[in-house]
């Protein structure tokens, strides 16, 4: 009995806590011989390229669905928590475009604004191939059209997910009155903290689940999103510290240090995004042989 409790504790030791270390070690070396550091700067590029035509997008699709005022509530908030040198190189174009839609360019440039804001989506999926190691993809232009309507499909949840964050704190804040609870707001804090982190992970995981050519189940994607989500606000909280401690960016690159800062910090979001690529690939196929290994035994 005893002996057989020794196994299972065994077992479960080296199932949730040894492998998951040595899929972690294995994905950070796929994610350097996989070239993901050099990929990361060209998805960061992509970002920003195509961060003010979705913006641009997003803001009028969202005025029909009379989510315009909250939608730019949400964008300000992620504006005032993002580093200060980024916040202050993307807030005033960014504030421009909440404060009044260019519906001019949308009627004229429809489709070089869905183009170019549909890069970044193509340029992930480029990415995501490359980690699950899918040899042979689809041809481009058909992975283009996808793109595009991935985009809306993107959009869409966005906008969706702007309503629910308003739905939500107005119905506790219904409660509230009618509870007469008077620290409410207290907890209210800590809900849109954890809305943001589960909308983030579904966001995350639904990326990884749709954009690369290959079949699988949501299921496998749902570890790297985590991971990925985790080190986000790990990297940000880190790059924040770094700005503040450290002034070298205003010192080297003077009035483009916002702009420079704003890249590096785009840089180390899509790397976390690659590594949790490479770790959903092998944590996957790992667990897939070291189960089928267990049940021979």
């Amino acid at each position: 009995m005893k002996h057989k409790k020794r196994s299972n504790l065994k077992y479960n030791f080296r199932k949730y806590c040894v492998i998951p270390l040595k899929i972690f070690r294995i994905a950070v070396v796929d994610t350097i011989r996989q070239d993901g550091v050099e990929h990361a700067g060209y998805l960061a590029f992509l970002s920003i390229l195509s961060l003010f035509p979705s913006l641009i997008f997003l803001i009028s699709i969202a005025q029909f669905f009379d989510a315009f005022g909250d939608g730019a509530n949400l964008i300000n908030t992620i504006i005032l928590n993002a580093p200060k040198e980024v916040s202050e190189a993307l807030a005033p174009r960014i504030n421009e475009i909440i404060s009044g839609p260019p519906q001019g360019l949308l009627t004229i440039a429809i489709i070089g604004v869905i183009w170019t804001a549909s890069s970044s989506v193509e340029g992930c999926r480029t990415i995501l191939n490359r980690a699950y190691r899918v040899a042979f993809p689809p041809p481009y232009i058909w992975r283009r059209f996808i793109s595009i309507l991935e985009f809306f499909v993107i959009i869409l949840t966005i906008i969706s997910g702007v309503i629910i964050f308003v739905i939500v704190p107005n119905f506790f804040h219904e409660i509230e009155k009618k509870l007469f609870v008077q620290n409410f707001d207290f907890d209210l804090k800590y809900l849109h903290e954890i809305m943001i982190f589960l909308l983030l992970n579904l966001t995350t995981s639904l990326l990884y689940f749709a954009l690369p050519n290959v079949k699988q189940k949501f299921s496998q994607t749902i570890p790297g999103s985590i991971l990925t989500v985790l080190l986000w606000v790990i990297l940000a909280k880190i790059f924040i510290i770094y700005i503040e401690d450290f002034q070298q960016f205003s010192l080297i690159y003077g009035s483009l240090a916002g702009f420079i800062a704003a890249l590096i910090f785009f840089y180390l979001i899509s790397l976390a995004f690659i590594f949790g690529a490479e770790f959903n690939y092998h944590f996957h196929r790992t667990y897939k042989i070291f189960l089928r290994n267990s049940n021979y035994k």
